[in-house]
């Protein structure tokens, strides 16, 4: 049997096809489960059994289920991975996990910067919604799928002259391309450094990785080396995860609100013999310090929002307190 495997390091993905295979119920079963078994990275740090879980799954699975009774059954097997990079897509339906945020405060409220910081008088700069604060950049990025362009970056770096610092609100970003993730970084450092192991999979056994040392060099280009404030929450997820890791390394950059949502898996994809696709994650990542960015990188300073002091007073207190950072210096 054959796999054709094309891996993209700018999408974050992996794509698996195989020729069509009988769509019974317990032949799309044991696909979604040896799947996961052959492909997912995370049953050792998660401490998942996945026999054990087929164990009681399997039993659930009969001939002449309906197709909602089938993905009802393979949709609770897979949520035992606790893992946001892991989906089972049909037609009528989203298998997911999303507790990996949802127990967690909001941290960011977009009426309150729209209204009591914007005001109106925020610039499009590429994918950026930009503000100039006096001696202050701030910039909101809603997701690393929108492309950063060199330009875009150019006019960015532009504006800081004679700024004080640069704060840069990745709350909310779910993630997308960690090519844009590594782009970005690679303006605020005078210096090639190292940020991390990838471990990428490679074989069916649960521990069979390849493991990459990544580095991030600086742009050969304008660049901005001066005070920076990464904003993150729980909903700062995959790609995010990433880029506050990258940042993270750098002396001149702080992390401040909520420990990010992780998701520090790039995802392999599968498409079933019934149209139906899997994803699950397929690679870890490590910090310098061998610790896995999984479960989400901590701030320098955690600060939760009290959403009705918030609103009462119209004041983000994460935003405030980047603010401060960079004025005290």
């Amino acid at each position: 049997m054959i796999i054709i495997s094309l891996f993209f390091s700018y999408s974050c993905e992996k794509l698996f096809m195989e020729p069509d295979k009988p769509a019974d119920p317990e032949t799309i079963f044991e696909e979604i489960w040896t799947f996961a078994d052959t492909h997912y990275s995370f049953f050792e740090e998660k401490d998942v059994d996945w026999d054990e879980v087929y164990e009681r799954y399997r039993p659930k699975i009969y001939e002449g289920m309906t197709s909602i009774e089938l993905f009802d059954v393979c949709a609770d097997m897979l949520y035992e991975l606790k893992d946001g990079h892991v989906n089972l897509v049909s037609s009528f339906d989203r298998s997911r996990y999303w507790k990996w945020y949802l127990d967690s405060p909001e941290n960011f409220y977009y009426s309150i910067i729209e209204r009591h910081y914007f005001k109106d008088n925020q610039r499009y700069l590429g994918p950026f919604q930009f503000l100039n604060m006096g001696d202050i950049i701030y910039v909101y990025y809603q997701s690393f799928g929108n492309t950063i362009s060199d330009g875009d970056m150019n006019l960015l770096i532009a504006n800081l002259k004679n700024k004080e610092g640069l704060i840069i609100d990745v709350r909310n970003n779910g993630g997308g391309s960690t090519e844009n993730a590594r782009r970005m970084a690679s303006r605020f450092t005078n210096y090639r450094y190292f940020v991390g192991y990838n471990l990428i999979k490679y074989g069916p056994d649960h521990e069979a990785f390849r493991e990459n040392k990544v580095f991030i060099s600086p742009f050969a280009g304008p660049r901005f080396t001066g005070d920076i404030v990464v904003l993150t929450n729980r909903k700062s997820y995959s790609a995010t995860t990433y880029f506050a890791q990258y940042m993270n390394v750098l002396e001149n950059v702080t992390l401040v609100g909520d420990t990010t949502g992780g998701g520090g898996g790039l995802p392999a994809f599968y498409d079933l013999p019934n149209g139906w696709q899997l994803r699950v994650s397929s690679s870890r990542f490590l910090d310098p310090g061998r610790n896995s960015i999984e479960s989400g990188i901590p701030p320098d300073y955690q600060i939760d929002i009290d959403e009705e002091e918030a609103f009462k007073y119209g004041i983000d207190p994460i935003i405030e307190k980047a603010k401060k950072i960079i004025l005290s210096d």
